[in-house]
């Protein structure tokens, strides 16, 4: 008698990281890290549901509606600050008791606690500073 295999749903991290970096080489390079740290994970990257119309009706709800679906949050800053989306994504999934890790120099650091974001009004000029050091970084312009 021959066993049937029980085949488990893959587990999965949520990559939250800010919207400027939809797109981007640097985004791409994050990706990598998390691929090579969870592999075989599936990985729910917010930036490919730009088009979803749910997503257009209510961003930050349906991120967060999407963080609850998954195991682990794994999340990255934009010039050292952390952006208010990203903050809410992060500060919700510690509430849900999700591991949260961030990504600093391609490595993960486990966080426990609730983080501290920018303001939204301050989140335009820090995506511009960010852009800025991309573009002076010729290998990270978008394709």
């Amino acid at each position: 008698m021959r066993r049937k295999r029980v085949r488990r749903p893959a587990k999965k991290v949520y990559f939250a990281h800010a919207l400027c970096m939809y797109g981007w080489p640097a985004e791409r390079l994050e990706l990598k890290h998390i691929k090579r740290e969870f592999r075989g994970w599936v990985i729910v990257n917010p930036g490919t549901y730009e088009d979803h119309p749910e997503k257009r009706l209510d961003t930050m709800g349906f991120c967060l509606g999407l963080v609850d679906t998954v195991d682990v949050v794994v999340f990255s800053r934009i010039v050292g600050k952390i952006s208010p989306g990203v903050g809410k994504e992060v500060n919700h999934a510690l509430r849900r008791g999700k591991p949260v890790y961030e990504l600093r120099n391609g490595k993960l650091v486990r966080r426990r606690r609730p983080v501290g974001y920018v303001a939204r009004r301050s989140v335009v000029p820090l995506y511009d500073e960010w852009r800025f050091l991309q573009y002076r970084n010729a290998r990270l312009r978008p394709r």
